[in-house]
């Protein structure tokens, strides 16, 4: 792969938590050309931005050289990170948990005997909730996510680990910035228009289903189902 194609590969690959602006020098060695990919990135509501540089020095020396970097800088290095999902590159990741900034670090050799490195940080303390095509945010932990309209109703079906309180939590931290008011614990209303948090156990031990449902506040209220 060429460094004049790697900006499209990037894009298209999007990589996970390849981040924000962050108070983070590169200072690539052996830097011969970095370039910033995009303006005002974002990936599932991740504030990000990702440089690609162009290095003389060797792939694993690189990676070396930022997991030092970040170790010094008291940053978390999780001890198994795995490859990039589909290009099968190595990685470094790290997390600097008092800011709330992930890093992402890998790359591949070129041709030409210098590497190529895509250099992120993702700023976590500012992700944006994910919407649906519903309109509705989705609590980020969701699992088995369905949406769907039901006449004058719109709904979000999902599974999660965790309490009912934590779910409606989430949504009375959300829904407010739509304009949305909380009427009562699970219940938000705007506009004759209500959103309702409705839970019930599964069968799996610790999990719920989770279903917000938006219709008219007349409306009577349904039961979510249970998810085998």
């Amino acid at each position: 792969m060429t460094f004049a194609v790697a900006v499209a590969v990037v894009l298209s690959a999007a990589p996970p938590d390849a981040g924000t602006v962050a108070p983070f020098a590169w200072d690539v060695p052996g830097q011969t050309r970095i370039v910033p990919v995009g303006n005002q990135l974002e990936r599932n509501g991740l504030p990000m931005v990702i440089y690609l540089a162009n290095s003389t020095w060797e792939l694993d020396a690189l990676l070396l050289h930022y997991a030092a970097r970040f170790t010094e800088a008291g940053y978390f290095i999780p001890p198994k990170m795995g490859r990039i999902p589909g290009l099968k590159l190595p990685r470094l990741v790290a997390l600097d948990d008092t800011r709330m900034i992930s890093f992402l670090v890998y790359g591949w050799p070129e041709p030409d005997g210098t590497t190529t490195l895509v250099l992120g940080a993702g700023d976590l303390a500012h992700r944006k909730p994910i919407t649906t095509s519903t309109g509705l945010p989705l609590f980020p932990a969701a699992k088995n996510v369905t949406s769907f309209n039901i006449e004058l109703a719109t709904a979000l079906s999902f599974s999660v680990k965790g309490s009912e309180a934590e779910v409606i939590d989430f949504y009375r931290s959300v829904l407010p910035s739509g304009g949305w008011k909380e009427r009562e614990p699970g219940a938000f209303v705007k506009d004759g228009r209500v959103v309702r948090v409705l839970s019930k156990k599964t069968k799996t031990p610790g999990e719920l289903s989770i279903v917000v449902l938006e219709q008219s506040d007349q409306a009577p209220v349904a039961s979510p189902p249970v998810k085998e």
